[in-house]
């Protein structure tokens, strides 16, 4: 049978019995619909008894937050499942079942009555026609009590606000994204207010050139909103920054967050506090666990996962073009500088395919007597050649840099030169290996290895285009290693190119190099040998014996898909014994394995090397190795005991600084006395006797010394320290000191006169 294009489900089970029967229900039910599988939620309605009551939402509980989280799990395993639990049953939904479905053993007995039921059902609450087919599933409980979990409370409820408001990517709509937003619409009265990032916010998320356009995400996500709980009102906005209107809207009550974006949430309180308005309630809900992340993958169901997990698949499908011939299949890679695009182009190389360098025939355009040679040299003058003749393609590059009008005069020479020999290439893999073995037909797949086979217009000469991208730091980071070139000249070179965003938007397939090279190797071995190619397009060699699908042509190393070598002419030669795409994929998974452990191993080491208190103090212990736990616990210990110890540093050379700056208070002061006796060494003399000068010095120091006995204490050095700086500052200040002379002054011309 083949699947229904929509269908809807009507579980009629107790709430709390619902999450350990999720997963069978949703994959018995997976397999009959391919579109969209809504699930009315219903406990108690007897689908084949009279006609009941009308439809009833479950209660906003914990108890369906549970069940909704089992069935989207349940449905995250189910790859293109599109399933949408209805939380307000009673409207037209987006895209009408054509199939209903029940669970055998909600209805027990003859299946006919159960069948008119959910006819009658789908027909009242959502205008289905009344002749829809109508199943019942059988699905694996995995036993347990069918009413489900007694110590679950079923009167709990959540709390209900009139507006709610929650952002996120929300690309390629998943189960995680479904849960969160079903909550926000079981806490919402009134409005659901939906920030969907865009723009700035999206450049450093994992492979952003993959996600869906906010147009896209926007409709995809208004349509599940709409047929969840359709009599919400629903406010879907673009985030140029993390806040929005969260900070702004007055009526917002509640901002419902995961685990990971609970702290933003208290950012967005913090802004609505500056900005006047009151906080909003934090919901927060529980991520889901991904049971099927791959390397290099989150834990948790997320949007970047799925992004990962297109790498090496086929976006869209291949070219047809009659006059492509299908054979050999010719595969067109490009990408940026620093993408990894060569190593990609080794690995298929060593999967069996003949790799033609673009860059390669580039050079031999330009050489003397090559075929673009003459009309370069006419083209930009002889300035641009080197001594012996050769074309200084670093000169040429210079001339038509930022220069539109030259580079196009340049391109319209030598790219057609290129494809030409690129073309003769293709065909003489498609002869290759005939003149020794006539039973092979050549290479059956062709690799055309050229950066800027999409700004050439070469993509008619390609089955498919497969482009390999690479973040810009990252990219940046592996020029100025590679190349030499600084970070503002390797970022110039980046962008005089195509952009990643636009280089995925006409590939069918896409790998990255970002991270390890094993990683690499899988989307390659994905892309390769993984994928069915659309077999319309070799249905002529088929016709013949030669391949008959894409897995065949790309990845398989039979004798009929691979040329004989000069040692495999005889059918009756004992082959030695080669080793297996498989084999060379296990090595290596083990090699990159054990690398893995001895860096970690190392970094332990090096950890119990560095932390002192790792050094063995018990020597009676023998041989005995500390855990990685103990290890871990006490470079923790370790790293906090350097922290205080830098804090303490820093309060000494503050407390330095504060004595250097008194000093240099002195210093001047003193510096302006001498200078002024300099300037009038004479003024005064033999007016006033020693004795008066002293009386006059005794009286200032003990004025001083009063007011710092009145305010220093000599406890500890500590607080004297402390005192002494608070002293200087409040008794040592130019008017101050002025007054305390003139008074002593004044005393002294008392007891003289």
């Amino acid at each position: 049978m083949p699947p229904f294009p929509s269908g809807l489900l009507v579980l009629t089970a107790p709430l709390p019995a619902l999450p350990r029967r999720a997963a069978g229900l949703v994959a018995a039910a997976a397999g009959l619909v391919a579109g969209p599988l809504y699930v009315h939620l219903q406990p108690g309605l007897r689908l084949g008894g009279p006609a009941g009551p009308g439809p009833a939402a479950p209660p906003a509980g914990p108890a369906l937050l549970r069940t909704l989280a089992a069935l989207y799990e349940a449905a995250a395993a189910r790859q293109g499942l599109d399933l949408r639990v209805l939380l307000d049953p009673g409207r037209r939904l987006a895209r009408p079942p054509r199939v209903l479905l029940a669970a055998a053993a909600e209805a027990p007995g003859p299946p006919e009555p159960v069948q008119l039921g959910l006819q009658r059902l789908a027909a009242a609450v959502y205008g289905c026609p009344p002749s829809l087919p109508a199943l019942l599933l059988g699905e694996d409980t995995g036993g347990g009590d069918p009413q489900g979990d007694p110590e679950q409370d079923p009167g709990a409820t959540l709390p209900e606000f009139l507006d709610v408001a929650v952002g996120g990517t929300f690309d390629r709509l998943h189960g995680a994204h479904r849960l969160l937003l079903s909550a926000c619409c079981l806490l919402a009265r009134r409005r659901l207010l939906a920030g969907v990032a865009d723009g700035d916010l999206l450049r450093h998320k994992v492979l952003p050139e993959l996600i869906e356009p906010y147009e896209l995400r926007a409709a995809k996500l208004r349509e599940f909103l709409e047929d969840v709980k359709p009599s919400l009102s629903y406010d879907i906005v673009p985030l140029a920054d993390p806040f929005g209107p969260s900070i702004t809207d007055p009526h917002l009550q509640c901002l419902v967050v995961s685990e990971e974006t609970r702290q933003g949430g208290e950012a967005v309180n913090r802004k609505r506090l500056e900005n006047g308005l009151p906080e909003l309630a934090l919901h927060e809900i529980q991520l889901l666990k991904d049971p099927d992340h791959r390397q290099n993958e989150e834990e948790k169901i997320s949007s970047s996962s799925l992004r990962q997990r297109l790498l090496g698949t086929l976006l869209q499908p291949p070219r047809r073009d009659p006059a492509l011939p299908s054979r050999p299949y010719v595969i067109g890679l490009t990408g940026g500088t620093g993408s990894g695009k060569t190593s990609i182009a080794k690995l298929l190389g060593h999967l069996g395919a003949f790799v033609i360098d673009a860059d390669k025939l580039g050079h031999a355009v330009y050489v003397p007597g090559g075929p673009a040679y003459e009309r370069v040299v006419a083209a930009f003058g002889a300035e641009i050649l080197n001594e012996d003749g050769m074309i200084n393609r670093k000169v040429l590059g210079a001339k038509v840099f930022g220069n539109q009008e030259r580079l196009k005069s340049l391109t319209d020479i030598v790219w057609p030169e290129i494809a030409r020999m690129a073309r003769a290439q293709i065909q003489e893999a498609d002869a290759q290996g005939t003149e020794e073995c006539p039973r092979s037909a050549g290479k059956a797949v062709c690799v055309l290895d050229a950066a800027v086979l999409l700004e050439a217009g070469w993509e008619d000469m390609v089955h498919e285009v497969w482009t390999a991208i690479i973040p810009e730091e990252e990219a940046v980071r592996r020029i100025v290693a590679r190349d030499g070139l600084s970070e503002e000249a390797a970022r110039r070179r980046l962008q005089s190119q195509m952009t990643n965003r636009q280089r995925v938007e006409r590939a069918q397939v896409v790998l990255c190099t970002l991270w390890e090279p094993d990683v690499t190797r899988q989307q390659v071995d994905a892309a390769y040998g993984d994928n069915g190619l659309d077999s319309a397009l070799f249905m002529e060699n088929a016709r013949k014996g030669s391949i008959v699908s894409r897995a065949n042509s790309i990845g398989s190393t039979s004798a009929s898909s691979v040329p004989n070598t000069d040692d495999e002419d005889s059918d009756y030669h004992q082959e030695p014994y080669k080793e297996s795409y498989k084999d060379r994929r296990r090595r290596a998974h083990t090699q990159a394995e054990q690398k893995r452990r001895d860096a970690i191993k190392k970094g332990y080491d090096d950890l119990q090397a560095i932390v002192p208190t790792c050094e063995q103090q018990d020597f009676s212990i023998g041989s005995q190795k500390l855990s990685k736990a103990i290890v871990l616990q006490k470079t923790i210990d370790y790293i906090q005991f350097l922290h205080k110890e830098k804090k303490k540093q820093e309060e000494e050379v503050s407390t330095l600084r504060k004595d250097v700056m008194a000093l240099k208070i002195m210093k001047v002061n003193y510096e302006q006395i001498v200078k002024a006796h300099q300037d009038n060494p004479n003024e005064g003399k033999d007016q006033v006797s020693d004795e008066v000068k002293f009386n006059v010095f005794q009286g200032i120091m003990d004025s001083l010394f009063q007011s710092f006995n009145a305010s220093i204490s000599v406890t500890s050095f500590q607080e004297l320290s402390a005192c002494v700086f608070s002293w200087i500052e409040e008794h040592c200040k130019p008017q101050t000191l002025r007054d305390v002379v003139i008074g002593v002054l004044h005393q002294v011309k008392s007891q003289l006169y």
